[in-house]
């Protein structure tokens, strides 16, 4: 006969995992000794609880029990219950028929399970337990303790033996920590998890009668760990695709200034489900979307530099295991590791990544690299700055290329003050002046001052420098206003920016800060230092000055005039630097050289003298050659003669008949003894011109003016009277001019004051007052400044 048959239902305890802080070490079996001692305990002190069942599965809450026909079991009931074990907490018994059994910790390191009903000859039930750092004990039997006090339990096995093995499955699960409930195993199978290091926090069993369904799921009642594999490869510019690299390896170039330009990830060998996710921030585009499991992220033949990436597992994965990976960017090199989702590399920099890592770890092992900095955002910084003025004090702050200090007001910058603020990188700024009287200082950091304060000393010059990891990714430009230079050009980088050796005092200065990846402005003059003889120069402007002696006359464009004679004294009007960076001395007739060995300051009036050599035109023969004699007289002393004597330039004149136009050549021949013989300044010029290429006719310019030309070191060939500049006597016109009876020809070589110096080439060497001068070359006013 066969009695009704249920199942008994044995299940679950909840527990929350805490480790304590000393794990108890000993042997299994002092462990179990141990356990059975509280167990002992514990049992006499609830008697009537010891036998009881655990708490009803949620899943089957059947109460029906189980019975056998055979004899030796007939009308006795199967009971079985099992306590489970937490050292912090204690044993934890089962109640009968669903009552509840929970552990605080809710981490169970022990369990027992206690069989009644059945003779023990005709089966029982066995299990094991595998523990953290021990791995898989020997079965017990039932009332036995399987598991160690102060570790945690990891897995199960249960089975059954004799009878009941054969009429019953034996059916259980366990919930893991990071997994919850796995499905249900089966008559020896294992439950749990191998290799993770999770904590098994409830278990549930179930006796079912062979042939009846399982009470639940089945496939995935354990799990054993395997390391999963991150396989990635990379499209390198100019190279393509490289080969997969796994698990750590680097994938991409370094050294080589290659940017990334796209990439794959994908993942295998995995133990549970899942995938992997990623994106780029890719060159001129920004974030792109999420791909996952070996899609491209960046682009390709776009020729687009990955900046950054960000990588995440998904899928149960994602519960197991970290991802972890950085990049080696352009200018910041190896960045720190970042992990499931963190941003990793730059943005805002316009940096390419170069390579990549990626690596799996399981969950709760550290990793020791350090991962402070994955991701960079790139931020202006912020440069201000300060200066102390001369009669001003300190003025308010400057920032970002705005001016500090002042513009023509004549007042010295004495001290600055400069600092970067909101930097994305660590670093600072150095910087030091040279000032009046001390030289170069030390350098200072940071906003502290540099220069002087309360001395009246003027900063001459400066140079600023950016320092630690923001000068690999930051220039610094900076420009100064100087005395008598103005706006300078811009320097960076610790480049001198100023002057110095003239005394010139700096008057307001700008700073601004860019990105390396930028363009900054154009660096080129930016510092006048001056000769190191400087010291033998006027640096400070004479009124006057006298020539001590001659070649060293300069015109305005910087280019070598004709020479000032010795003695030679004239106005100045200011000073300025010519191209080698020597003072020269402003004059309204050109600039002259401040060097104290040929010029000296004086109260003389202004003149000038030119010692030109004297030739007498009827001594060799030329009746009527005042003019050619008057030009040789000047190519001689301006040596410009080209090697020809006197005799071939006054026959090079041009020359048209006796009656001819004397404004197209000289009317007949400078031999002839009598008649109006002639040439006007219209075709002298370009006769003088052949010698003295930068002759020039000045016909009806003041005496004023002769003397300015006089100071430029030019004779002047003068269309004026004789006997000795004698008043001009007027018969009629001639080819549209007045008619001179008396005209003469002569060459002015200076002036001093009020008199003028002539070199007759009939009279010789004159002085002759500055009116009478102007008398004699009133009536046409014809005159050419002969200028090589």
């Amino acid at each position: 006969m066969k009695k009704k048959l249920g199942c008994l239902f044995v299940g679950m305890m909840i527990c929350m995992m805490v480790t304590p802080s000393s794990v108890l070490a000993e042997e299994i079996s002092e462990s179990t000794s141990t356990i059975e001692s509280q167990l002992t305990q514990e049992s006499t002190e609830n008697e009537e609880k010891s036998n009881t069942a655990i708490e009803a599965s949620t899943i089957d809450d059947t109460n029906e029990t189980v019975g056998y026909e055979d004899s030796e079991t007939k009308d006795k009931e199967v009971k079985l219950s099992y306590s489970v074990y937490n050292k912090k907490t204690g044993w934890q018994f089962g109640e009968e028929e669903g009552g509840p059994s929970l552990i605080q910790d809710n981490r169970i390191e022990a369990f027992k399970i206690n069989l009644d009903g059945i003779e023990p000859e005709l089966g029982t039930v066995q299990y094991r337990s595998h523990v953290a750092s021990i791995g898989w004990q020997d079965y017990v039997d039932a009332n036995e303790i399987s598991g160690v006090a102060g570790k945690r339990l990891e897995a199960i096995s249960l089975q059954l033996t004799g009878i009941l093995k054969e009429r019953y499955d034996l059916y259980y699960r366990v919930q893991v920590q990071n997994v919850g409930w796995l499905d249900w195993a089966v008559n020896g199978q294992n439950a749990g998890t191998i290799a993770f290091s999770y904590e098994v926090q409830r278990i549930q069993v179930k006796l079912i009668e062979k042939g009846l369904a399982a009470p639940g799921e089945t496939t995935r009642p354990s799990l054993d760990f395997k390391q999963p594999n991150v396989n990635y490869q990379s499209h390198i510019q100019s190279i393509g695709w490289q080969t997969v690299k796994s698990n750590g390896q680097t994938s991409g170039t370094i050294g080589q200034s290659k940017r990334m330009e796209a990439m794959r990830i994908a993942l295998d060998n995995l133990p549970v489900d899942g995938g992997v996710e990623y994106r780029s921030h890719v060159q001129s585009i920004g974030w792109q979307n999420y791909v996952s499991n070996n899609s491209i992220t960046g682009t390709v033949s776009q020729a687009k530099r990955m900046e950054a990436i960000s990588i995440r597992l998904i899928g149960d994965i994602a519960k197991h295991f970290d991802v972890y990976y950085r990049v080696h960017a352009k200018n910041f090199g190896w960045l720190d590791w970042a992990k499931n989702g963190e941003d990793a590399g730059t943005a805002g920099f316009g940096y390419q990544l170069e390579s990549v890592e990626i690596k799996l770890v399981k969950k709760g092992i550290e990793v020791s690299e350090p991962s402070t900095r994955h991701f960079v955002q790139f931020k202006q910084p912020e440069i201000l700055y300060q200066s102390h003025i001369q009669s001003i004090g300190w003025q308010a702050t400057s920032k970002n290329g705005q001016g500090s200090g002042t513009t023509n007001q004549r007042k010295r910058i004495e001290a600055i003050k400069i600092n970067v603020e909101n930097a994305p990188v660590s670093g600072g700024i150095e910087y030091r002046s040279h000032v009046q009287g001390i030289g170069w200082q030390n350098y200072v950091s940071n906003n502290q001052l540099s220069g002087t304060v309360g001395q009246s000393k003027r900063v001459e010059a400066y140079d600023v420098h950016l320092t630690g990891e923001l000068a690999k990714h930051f220039d610094i430009y900076y420009q100064t206003h100087t005395e008598y230079f103005g706006w300078l050009g811009w320097n960076k980088n610790g480049g001198v920016s100023g002057t110095s050796g003239y005394g010139f005092r700096m008057e307001a200065f700008k700073i601004i800060i860019v990105k390396k990846t930028s363009s900054g402005p154009e660096v080129s003059n930016n510092y006048k230092k001056a000769p190191s003889n400087i010291s033998n120069y006027y640096l400070d402007v004479p009124a006057k000055i006298e020539l001590k002696t001659k070649h060293y006359y300069t015109d305005q464009a910087l280019r070598r005039g004709n020479d000032i004679a010795a003695g030679t004294v004239i106005n100045v009007r200011g000073k300025i630097l010519d191209r080698n960076g020597y003072p020269l001395l402003v004059t309204p007739y050109g600039n002259v050289t401040a060097n104290r060995n040929i010029v000296v300051s004086t109260n003389k009036g202004q003149k000038t003298f030119m010692d030109v050599p004297f030739y007498n035109q009827n001594t060799y023969g030329y009746p009527n050659g005042c003019e050619e004699f008057s030009l040789y007289m000047a190519l001689q002393y301006l040596g410009a003669t080209k090697g020809q004597n006197v005799h071939q330039v006054t026959n090079a004149v041009p020359k048209v008949p006796s009656s001819g136009n004397p404004h197209d050549g000289f009317n007949g021949n400078p031999t002839d003894r009598y008649g109006f013989h002639t040439i006007y300044p219209k075709a002298f010029t370009p006769y003088a011109k052949r010698y003295a290429p930068n002759s020039k006719d000045i016909s009806g310019v003041n005496t004023a003016r002769f003397k300015e030309e006089l100071m430029k070191g030019n004779p002047l060939v003068v269309w004026g009277t004789y006997p000795y500049l004698a008043p001009p006597i007027i018969d009629g016109t001639y080819y549209g001019s007045l008619k001179v009876a008396n005209l003469h020809v002569w060459l002015i070589t200076g002036f001093d004051g009020n008199t003028f110096y002539v070199a007759d080439p009939i009279y010789g060497k004159l002085t002759v007052s500055e009116g009478t001068v102007g008398l004699s070359y009133s009536p046409n006013k014809m005159a050419v400044a002969i200028d090589k």
